[in-house]
């Protein structure tokens, strides 16, 4: 596929040639189609479960075997070691005992103490991950990501993070999406995967917390002039938020460019909360300035430096939010998204790997699918049954445990392109 010279970055003057007739075009987005409802829901979910042998403890925790020590640094299994009593207490509190997902109110504030606090209030929050060498600055024209799945606290976070970053030697920023109790995650989940599909802090299909941060997060990435790539891993749960944080980039272009062509209709739109903020972020007085096909240009520019790297991606919708052509003619969809999944994992069985994926209304993720099959393929904890297989393939330890789906359509290559970005080396521009 025919690629840039350089990375596009926001705020350029120029743009590859080959898309320049896009430019002049309309920025055609994909509809947000109506929310799923709980007959979906549960559709989805019964036909996730049809698989043999129905093991599905297994699905979630791997083999018994595996949960036996010893464990490899980082697993997440270590977070119940008994040589560190108060980390695995600290875990197990956390997943069993209900919390608020929000930070506790004034009068909370002044009248609790910090462990009730704590215990009973867990916002999502911001951490930065250095890379293997302490360094926080490495690779400053590309910002990384993390989107953790659900029972994850700061300790399991930790750990992901830590093998992200030493995989692939660039710190990482975690958006850390708190455990608010393993059961309350669950029901996040069920609302974030099928009914906030209309991102409204207003709506009661609202989007859940950790979305409104995430969205922010990565907003200000893609506007920032200094980096011209933005690489966002998400796991379990953190695909589900991922895809929120699409479709809310989506209407955020689309008010954008109405604007562009009508400078006095703001008024005239329907802005939740979260539009406001986006517009806040994203619509510069740079923006303002320009004529349509320069606002088209740079939010084009904008989605060029994103890219979506998926681990049992869970979500009902996933899509790309344009599409342009390379000089071949054919479709490249944007932002670049790619994903991994286990055959056995029950999650992705909700989501990338569902019988009824490509069904209209139920299950639609785009970019292609390298899949683990076979005896090896259960678990879902992203360190000891994805990242591990990944590490030490790369490592010239063992096969690729990732190969490209018998019914993906939308690769590039045999491997993953997120492998190109390991011990730190740098893929070509995608576009």
């Amino acid at each position: 596929m025919a690629e840039k010279t350089a990375d596009p970055v926001a705020g350029s003057s120029t743009l590859d040639p080959k898309l320049a007739s896009f430019i002049n075009t309309e920025l055609k987005v994909n509809e947000v189609k109506a929310p799923n409802d709980y007959e979906v829901l549960t559709k989805v979910a019964l036909e996730a479960l049809k698989f043999f042998p129905p093991f599905y403890f297994k699905s979630i925790f791997g083999s018994v075997k595996s949960w036996l020590p010893p464990h490899r640094d980082l697993s997440e299994y270590t977070v119940l070691s008994p040589w560190r009593p108060a980390r695995a207490l600290n875990y197990l509190v956390d997943t069993t005992v209900p919390a608020f997902s929000h930070a506790p109110g004034p009068w909370a504030s002044t009248l609790l103490p910090p462990f009730v606090r704590d215990l009973f209030w867990r916002p999502s929050n911001y951490f930065q991950q250095a890379d293997p060498f302490d360094c926080v600055t490495t690779y400053s024209d590309e910002h990384w990501f993390f989107l953790n799945g659900i029972a994850t606290n700061q300790a399991v976070a930790e750990m992901n993070s830590s093998l992200i970053s030493e995989m692939f030697l660039r710190p990482v920023t975690v958006i850390h999406n708190e455990t608010d109790s393993t059961v309350l995650d669950l029901i996040q989940c069920a609302i974030g995967k099928s009914f906030k599909t209309d991102p409204s802090l207003n709506d009661a299909q609202s989007m859940t917390e950790p979305a409104v941060k995430a969205t922010v997060a990565i907003l200000e990435a893609l506007k920032d002039p200094a980096r011209n790539r933005v690489v966002l891993l998400c796991h379990s749960q953190g695909t589900i938020i991922a895809a929120n944080v699409l479709r809310a980039l989506q209407r955020c272009f689309e008010n954008i460019r109405r604007l562009a062509k009508e400078p006095d209709a703001k008024p005239k739109l329907t802005l939740d909360l979260l539009d406001e903020l986006a517009l806040g972020i994203l619509y510069t007085d740079q923006l303002k300035s320009c004529d349509c096909p320069a606002v088209d240009r740079n939010l084009l520019e904008m989605l060029c430096k994103l890219e979506v790297y998926t681990f049992a991606n869970c979500a009902d919708k996933m899509n790309y939010i344009t599409s342009v052509k390379d000089a071949s003619g054919k479709a490249i969809g944007l932002p670049y998204i790619e994903n991994f999944a286990n055959e056995f994992d029950l999650v992705a069985r909700l989501g990338v790997l569902s019988p009824l994926k490509g069904q209209e209304n139920y299950v639609e993720i785009d970019g292609p699918v390298y899949e683990k099959k076979g005896l090896t393929a259960w678990g879902h904890l992203l360190n000891q049954h994805y990242l591990f297989g990944v590490d030490n393939y790369l490592e010239g330890k063992a096969r690729n445990p990732y190969v490209l789906s018998d019914n993906s359509s939308q690769a590039i290559s045999e491997l993953p392109r997120l492998y190109e970005y390991a011990s730190g080396k740098r893929p070509s521009a995608y576009y």
